[in-house]
């Protein structure tokens, strides 16, 4: 079977054509990959950068949430201390007014027993008074009885009686004076009891005054137990934010492989030379004439 020449050199032809256009798909697939890589490139650094804008941030809202705490801690420490001292000092107020309170109380206890003492001393000075009266009273009358008595018999001496009219006289009157004497003495009797009765009850109101006293008098203060002393206040602990690693960035991109149009080049070759073969195998009568180094032109096959 012939092979035209013609359509050999077409064939080649056709071969370079796709060979050109497909080493413009491939500038055009290698300048896509270098936008590409420029890009990825560019968004890595950016990111990377934000990762470690984000780590910056965070270390330094780490050492604000810290500085924070501890100055909210700080101020409830020193409020805390200063409402501790404030009770402190309204314990001390109350305790030295309630010592106040006391002292006053005890002194009018004081008071008040002196005084009761004093009343005590006063009604038996009165009734001893008023039975020292009756005892001189009563001392009196008995002194004018027996002056009575003595003038009686005098009186009768006086008359002249004698024998029993004398003698029964005399005796009437002594009857009359031991009557008298003991009347007296039940008198006196009874003005010592009534003296030892109100004694008696002068001691006993005396009692009962000095207990009504106690009664109103007011038991010593104790001292309440200090409180304690507050606590101090907990601090929040916070964690500190991780430094990026580098897997923390991801991998740095990579050039994609770059497209060649070598295949192309060299299957529109291999085309042409196949062709070519077949003319010159099948004896054509075309001449395929080819320059050499020397400008000449050698000819391959077919006829002169």
């Amino acid at each position: 079977m012939a092979i035209d020449p013609i359509s050999a050199i077409l064939g080649i032809g056709s071969a370079v054509m796709g060979g050109l256009g497909g080493q413009a798909e491939a500038d055009a697939q290698n300048a896509a990959i270098e936008a590409q890589h420029k890009y990825s490139t560019q968004a890595w650094r950016y990111g990377r950068r934000s990762t470690m804008a984000d780590w910056r941030h965070s270390t330094k809202q780490w050492r604000l949430n810290q500085q924070n705490e501890e100055t909210l801690g700080a101020f409830k420490d020193a409020t805390n201390l200063q409402d501790w001292q404030y009770n402190l000092k309204i314990q001390d107020f109350e305790y030295a007014s309630q010592m106040k309170q006391y002292a006053k109380s005890e002194q009018i206890y004081g008071q008040q027993l002196t005084f009761n003492q004093m009343a005590q001393a006063a009604a038996n000075e009165a009734e001893y008074r008023k039975l020292e009266d009756t005892m001189k009273e009563t001392a009196f009358q008995n002194q004018d009885i027996v002056i009575k008595a003595l003038q009686s018999e005098g009186v009768a001496a006086v008359k002249g009686q004698q024998g029993r009219s004398a003698e029964k006289m005399e005796q009437a009157e002594f009857a009359a004076l031991g009557r008298n004497q003991a009347i007296l003495a039940e008198s006196l009797l009874s003005a010592k009891a009534d003296t030892s009765s109100a004694l008696r009850k002068i001691a006993n109101d005396k009692f009962g005054a000095d207990l009504a006293a106690e009664a109103s008098r007011m038991l010593r203060p104790d001292r309440l137990p200090q409180p304690p002393k507050p606590l101090t206040t907990p601090r929040a602990e916070y964690l500190k934010p991780r430094k990026p690693k580098a897997f923390d960035f991801g991998p740095k991109p990579v050039k994609g492989a770059m497209a060649s149009s070598t295949g192309s080049w060299m299957g529109a070759a291999t085309q042409g030379l196949t062709s070519i073969a077949g003319a010159i195998g099948s004896g054509s009568k075309y001449r395929f004439e080819l320059p050499t180094a020397g400008g000449r032109i050698n000819s391959i096959g077919g006829v002169d």
